[in-house]
Parts: structure tokens; sequence; C-alpha cells
């Protein structure tokens, strides 16, 4: 199945190493028109696959089911996370956010010095899918240190929820893009105050 619309062009991708968050997020797409979806994670091979191309795992390295269902607890975590800067959280997003928390339990990371001024998070993990996973959650307290997580948004379409890059200078950002997701929103408000207007008579 193709995408319905490509990144649009004034939506950037995020910096690094936010952009291998934003890229592991969006790795499930919804397409609003159907329901349906497509999900890069389908398998624990599509998912070491991802990562090796990352580089956040070994080419050959082992991955099983178990790996799997913990890879889309965090990935599904994180985008319920970034949802809250967009005031696009849905109902079971608490939950998908407990959820992250027991993960990341199982993920741990450690401060080291990265210069002789400056301290980082990085994975306790050398290798395997805890290294890949504890990497990208580093990443997003990286970039929440660095200020930028707060432009990483979860589009506040329930029917979309791609998450893209706030570059606007007040951090606006609503949509993914206006085109497609936000005149789906406008026309369904339109609709419904249509609505409300008849039933009031």
């Amino acid at each position: 199945m193709d995408l319905p619309y490509e990144r649009p062009e004034d939506r950037p991708t995020a910096p690094a190493p936010l952009d291998r968050v934003q890229e592991f997020v969006n790795t499930r797409i919804n397409f609003r028109e159907t329901g349906d979806f497509r999900d890069e994670l389908s398998s624990p091979a599509a998912l070491r696959d991802w990562m090796s191309a990352q580089g956040l795992l070994q080419p050959r390295a082992r991955v099983d089911a178990d790996d799997l269902e913990r890879a889309i607890v965090v990935r599904e975590g994180l985008r319920a996370l970034l949802a809250r800067h967009n005031d696009a959280s849905e109902a079971d997003d608490g939950d998908a956010l407990r959820a992250l928390d027991e993960a990341a339990t199982t993920l741990p990371l450690r401060v080291r010095t990265a210069k002789s001024d400056e301290l980082a998070l990085r994975p306790v993990a050398q290798e395997g899918i805890e290294h890949a996973l504890a990497t990208l959650l580093a990443d997003t307290f990286t970039a929440r240190s660095a200020g930028a997580l707060a432009r990483l948004k979860t589009c506040r379409d329930p029917a979309c929820r791609w998450v893209f890059y706030d570059s606007s200078k007040n951090r606006s950002g609503t949509w993914c893009a206006m085109g497609t997701c936000g005149a789906a929103s406008k026309k369904r408000h339109f609709t419904e105050r249509r609505r409300e207007k008849r039933r009031l008579g």
C-alpha cells in the first residue's frame, strides 16, 4: 500500500539525534481514508533490519517476538508522550505511557561524561535490542535537555497520529500537513457545527 502522502516539504526532519526517534515512531503509518495502517516493524526480522539500518543493531543480531513486543511498547509510549506536546492525547495514552515506564525499567541507562563539561545518558547494554531501544530513550532525553523535544509532536488528527517536527517560530504547528489532516479537521468541525445548529433549530 502506498503512503497517502509524503512528509510535507515544510515539515523538516528533526535534528539529530531526535530524527532517529521521529523515524522510529513513524514506522507505523495510519491511513485516514480507510482506517488501515502499515507497520514497518511487522516481524522480528523487520525490526532487526530497521534497527540495523539506523546503526543501532548488528545486521545479524538475534531478535525474537518478545523483543518486537517491547519495541512496539516503546514506540507507542513515545507517540503518547509526544502527543502531549500538541494536546493530541487519546483515551489510551495513559496506558501507553505506563507501559513505556515499565519497559524503560528493563532498558537501563547510565550517566557518563560526554565532554569535559557535559554529562550524557548512555545505554548500559552495549549490543542487542536493549542497546537499540535504550539509545532511542537516551536520544529522547538528550533532545529534552536541549529544548528540542517539545517541537516533536503527534499530529492532532486522531486518524493520523504521525509525528512531525514543528519548526515554526512560535511552535504553533498542529497537524502534520495542513492540506490533509488540517483540512480534514476543519471539515469535520464545520460538519459538527452545522449538525449542532440544526439540532438547536
